[in-house]
């Protein structure tokens, strides 16, 4: 059995895909939870602008308990503060057969991870989606559905393949330090309160964009980490299309990558509501890692600063933000 824990947006949209798919699926649920999902009978995923009808599969069935009895892959998909309290319920050690796979951002819950349960097997998994939790066990789709898995096994690919989901591989963390090179953008559109489209077409926000991307792939190459961005294009046609390509990048995001108009990263509903944020695990990562070379990151530690934790920044300009930068 597949079990996922967490029920947000990712949880519920790899949920869909695989129930629909007929696979055997499990749900992790709190008391609380059990209430809630008890009388619902399917899960849900609508795909972007109604392009497509809604995809539905039976609800998967719900696991009141962490033992890992007869679980071959857990799916971890909570948010990085809530990660520590669900190890406390894991069993230790892990039943050998069963695989831990993480999807939240960034390299530090992996190595939360494997700390915690040095003799499991900790596969990360960069979910290259983005979703909306709509209801209970109802999400939408904002992009197409791509996953990349950082282990080759074709067991575990297995599982994931032919449920719709586009299923790729890749050497280990590359893929994840890929996806942060994407994420650090969360961080921008959460100050300025903005989407993906405003964050491909303004001038300003582009350039914050790239002076984050150069301090984080500078720190990376200075620390000698293999990293590879989930885009078609080399690195360097990206920045150039970013600085010069005009609409290009946001046309490039829209019809390959399947970003719809008003998608925006989910840190912008965080500091909206008050939330923690995942800016420690994301922009914070760099900083650290800057540390650790001696390259600079300034933009980065900006940004972290600027959001904070627990708090709800003021809302910045794109220029204003800019300017805080110095770029």
């Amino acid at each position: 059995m597949i079990l996922i824990v967490g029920a947000g947006a990712v949880g519920t949209i790899l949920a869909t895909h695989l129930a629909a798919a007929g696979r055997d699926v499990g749900l992790y649920a709190r008391p609380k939870d059990v209430a809630r999902f008890g009388g619902i009978g399917q899960v849900r995923t609508d795909f972007p602008d109604g392009r497509r009808p809604a995809l539905t599969g039976p609800r998967p069935k719900l696991v009141t308990t962490l033992d890992l009895a007869g679980v071959e892959a857990l799916v971890i998909g909570v948010k990085y503060p809530d990660l520590e309290p669900l190890l406390a319920q894991l069993p230790d050690p892990v039943p050998p057969g069963c695989t831990l796979v993480s999807t939240l951002n960034g390299v530090a819950p992996l190595r939360v991870l494997r700390a915690a349960r040095p003799a499991a097997r900790v596969v990360p998994m960069s979910v290259m989606m983005n979703g909306q939790l709509l209801g209970p066990l109802h999400a939408r789709l904002a992009t197409r559905a791509e996953i990349v898995l950082g282990d080759p096994d074709p067991s575990l690919v297995a599982r994931f393949q032919g449920t719709g989901i586009l299923v790729k591989v890749a050497h280990g963390e590359e893929a994840v330090w890929g996806k942060l090179l994407i994420n650090l953008a969360n961080a921008i559109c959460a100050l300025t309160r903005t989407t993906f489209k405003d964050l491909f077409l303004d001038r300003d926000l582009r350039r914050v964009y790239v002076a984050v991307l150069e301090e984080t792939t500078g720190a990376l190459d200075a620390a000698r980490i293999r990293w590879k961005m989930p885009l078609v294009l080399p690195y360097g046609a990206y920045r150039w299309a970013l600085l010069h390509g005009g609409p290009l990048p946001w046309w490039f995001a829209k019809y390959r990558n399947g970003v719809r108009e008003g998608a925006y990263p989910s840190m912008v509903a965080d500091v909206e509501n008050g939330r923690l944020t995942e800016v420690e695990q994301l922009n914070g990562e760099v900083v650290r890692l800057g540390r650790e070379t001696g390259f600079p990151t300034p933009a980065n530690a900006t940004l972290v600063d600027l959001i904070g934790a627990g708090r709800t920044p003021p809302k910045l300009a794109p220029a204003q933000l800019r300017a805080r930068i110095g770029c």
